[in-house]
């Protein structure tokens, strides 16, 4: 059985002079202050829920605070995870009153005060490390919440989608490309982890962005595979693909890359037959966009649990929500593996990088193949 999550919202009024408490009606702690806060449900994010809880206990919603997370604190015999948010309001919010009564406490209060507060003196601590929490996150590692930003993996079985709508983040699982397109067709970016412009002779093979990719990601180069030609990618049988490709390029094809053959088919159906997602809907690759984002190479093997932990500490610095857990929960959910959570909402968040002109192409000057599509890669800037 895993542990319970909850949460506690530490809100700030705008001058950051007073903090939001409330008056439990029930135990524990009936009749003293408490921070604002719930339970985090099985299949919400962390971040969701936050939002959630003190919207539903105070009236104050997204458009009001912007919350980062500030701590958690973890009781192993009681198998119970406690999610601290801290935020600082906008503006004057008039508050709505849920069960508990709302007030607002002077930040020099004596917050140990065991006969005023709850927690056992824990609230005291939890205020000065709020106090000095800097509310103004850095700029490079926001992202924007208008929009409709796409991150596409495919899967055993589909794709895996991870969608940022408007600051917050879904997942999803279509068993074929082109109805999960459709069913996200207001996105303002998507971005894909599979082959978009498929080489047909040796010199468009040469012009790919995968020479570049494998330079960033050094030493880790293998985990960029190699690109089979347009000609093997419409055979049907293995030994007729490997023909094709030794003969259109002088190269073999690696079993990974006769894996995903099919998918690569897949997408290139679906963009020559809808023209107008051509060049729309673009290539990119996950551990080429965790290098960026994480400032250097990622060393760990993604599908391992240490290879999970780093992933998902990069991709927490941009939404709060993404936890070890989450990935976890979500992959079973979802009937895949946790590394095509963690590559699908990679490329959301480079999607969403792109619309703030915080990512970069590669090459500078791409190259189309015979059909018109790009050969290139939308990755985050170094």
């Amino acid at each position: 059985m895993g542990f319970r999550h909850c949460n506690c919202i530490v809100v700030f009024d705008k001058n950051k002079e007073k903090l939001l408490l409330c008056k439990r009606a029930k135990n524990p702690y009936k009749g003293l202050l408490n921070f604002v806060g719930g339970k985090v449900e099985p299949e919400e994010t962390s971040e969701h829920a936050a939002y959630r809880e003190l919207f539903e206990e105070t009236g104050i919603s997204r458009r009001d605070i912007k919350l980062h997370r500030l701590m958690d604190m973890t009781y192993y015999q009681q198998q119970f995870v406690l999610e601290m948010y801290v935020g600082i309001l906008e503006y004057d919010v008039p508050l709505i009153e849920e069960v508990n009564t709302l007030e607002w406490i002077s930040i020099e209060d004596d917050f140990a005060d065991s006969n005023r507060y709850a927690g056992n003196k824990n609230i005291a601590h939890i205020v000065e490390v709020a106090k000095m929490f800097d509310l103004c996150q850095e700029e490079d590692e926001q992202i924007l919440d208008k929009g409709i930003f796409v991150g596409v993996d495919g899967c055993k079985g589909g794709w895996i989608t991870a969608i940022i709508s408007n600051g917050e983040l879904s997942l999803k699982k279509y068993s074929d490309f082109s109805k999960m397109v459709f069913d996200t067709t207001q996105f303002d970016g998507m971005l894909v982890d599979m082959v978009i412009g498929l080489p047909s002779n040796i010199e468009q093979y040469e012009k790919r962005p995968d020479g570049i990719a494998r330079k960033i990601v050094k030493p880790r180069t293998s985990t960029v595979f190699a690109v089979p030609t347009r000609q093997a990618v419409y055979e049907f049988i293995k030994d007729k693909q490997k023909d094709a490709n030794l003969s259109a390029i002088g190269k073999g094809l690696s079993e990974q890359t006769i894996a995903i053959i099919p998918k690569m088919r897949e997408v290139d159906e679906f963009l020559l037959s809808n023209e107008e997602y051509m060049n729309v809907i673009r290539e990119s690759h996950p551990e080429v966009c965790f290098a960026r984002l994480n400032g250097e190479v990622l060393m760990t093997n993604k599908s391992e649990k240490e290879g999970i932990t780093d992933r998902v500490q990069v991709l927490s610095r941009y939404l709060q929500g993404v936890s070890e857990e989450y990935v976890r929960t979500s992959a079973k959910k979802l009937g895949c593996k946790p590394d095509d959570i963690l590559d699908a909402v990679c490329l959301a968040v480079t999607a969403n990088l792109d619309a703030q002109g915080r990512t970069e192409i590669i090459p500078e000057n791409p190259s189309t193949d015979d059909k018109g599509l790009k050969m290139q890669m939308v990755i985050p800037k170094g």
